[in-house]
């Protein structure tokens, strides 16, 4: 099955992973493990990549699960810290739960945006990547100056846990 890229192939230089040393470490192990006399068995390679995969998928899965529960735990947390004025909560493992305030700015308006931009002599940031304009926007909300025309922000407040000694058995 051909792909659109596939005649690129061999003519850019090849993406390594940070994390190659590890790869190539892991690919020795199985080399060495399914070398025989035969050769190294490729449709076996191939079905334990479908197998792995299938446990990603499977674990991709679990952790969405997860990520809907830290969430929903997360809301009640700042629920009930801001009902009582409190910032923090200290277990006795030594975690600290607190809140965290994010803003996360949303283009409304594109033209007033890009107006502000081109007035602003900002023209690099119609190439940036949408964290300079969640960071730029965080800086003129602590400065307290005016956000850019066309943009919106909403702040997401969230529980964070400090690591300390060990896991607590739920308080």
């Amino acid at each position: 099955m051909a792909g659109k890229y596939q005649k690129l192939r061999g003519k850019l230089e090849v993406f390594v992973p940070e994390n190659q040393e590890k790869i190539n470490e892991f690919k020795q192990k199985i080399i060495d493990a399914d070398d025989h006399v035969a050769g190294l068995n490729i449709r076996k390679i191939a079905v334990l990549f479908a197998a792995t995969r299938k446990v990603k998928s499977d674990l991709e899965g679990k952790l969405s699960a997860i990520n809907v529960e830290m969430s929903g735990l997360s809301q009640i947390i700042v629920d009930h810290l801001e009902t009582e004025s409190v910032q923090k909560i200290e277990l006795s493992t030594g975690e600290l739960i607190y809140l965290q305030d994010t803003p996360y700015p949303s283009v409304v308006d594109k033209e007033a945006l890009f107006a502000w931009i081109k007035k602003e002599k900002l023209v690099n940031l119609l190439t940036a990547h949408h964290q300079m304009l969640k960071g730029m926007c965080g800086e003129l909300l602590i400065k307290g100056k005016r956000l850019p025309p066309g943009v919106a922000v909403f702040m997401k407040t969230e529980a964070r846990v400090r690591a300390g000694k060990e896991d607590e058995d739920g308080e």
